[in-house]
């Protein structure tokens, strides 16, 4: 008897999908900002008009009145040298009138008229901007596995009894 049996050859392939692992950090931004301000000083421009703060104010006063009073004390002394000067003489001078006519002629003031202040007040801007910036990224894997194959190989096989 004879008999004959073929195998096929059997083909597999097993396979795992690739895949990615994505890890992402996002960008940071911080913005920090200051003003905008502006400052406008107007000290000189109210001294000018004669209206200063009150410590510019004392300071001017002290210095007019050690002024003056400097002033006075050298008038009144140089009156007295002329008193000394002109009384020993023996003249008939009127001394003291002369000394008041002097006095009342200093005493008309001087006139100075002004519209606005001189000077431009002083103007001053401020802005401030910090940006702190910290970078992100993107870190990516990859998983690849390669196939599976499995092969067999086939025949024909051929068996005579006899």
């Amino acid at each position: 008897m004879l008999q004959i049996t073929t195998v096929y050859p059997r083909f597999s392939v097993d396979y795992r999908w690739p895949w990615a692992e994505i890890k992402q950090q996002v960008s940071q931004v911080q913005i920090e900002t200051e003003g905008p301000t502006m400052e406008i000083d107007q000290r000189q421009c109210w001294a000018e008009l004669g209206m200063p703060r009150l410590p510019d104010f004392c300071k001017q006063v002290r210095d007019e009145a050690r002024a003056k009073t400097f002033e006075a004390i050298g008038k009144l002394a140089a009156e007295g040298d002329e008193v000394l000067e002109r009384a020993g003489h023996w003249r008939k001078e009127m001394i003291f009138a002369d000394q008041a006519k002097r006095r009342m002629d200093e005493r008309i003031p001087e006139l100075n008229i002004r519209v606005a202040p001189n000077t431009r007040p002083a103007i001053r801007f401020s802005y401030d901007l910090n940006v702190e910036w910290i970078r992100g990224g993107v870190e990516i894997r990859h998983h690849v596995y390669p196939p599976t194959i499995t092969w067999q190989l086939g025949g024909v096989y051929v068996d005579v009894r006899g």
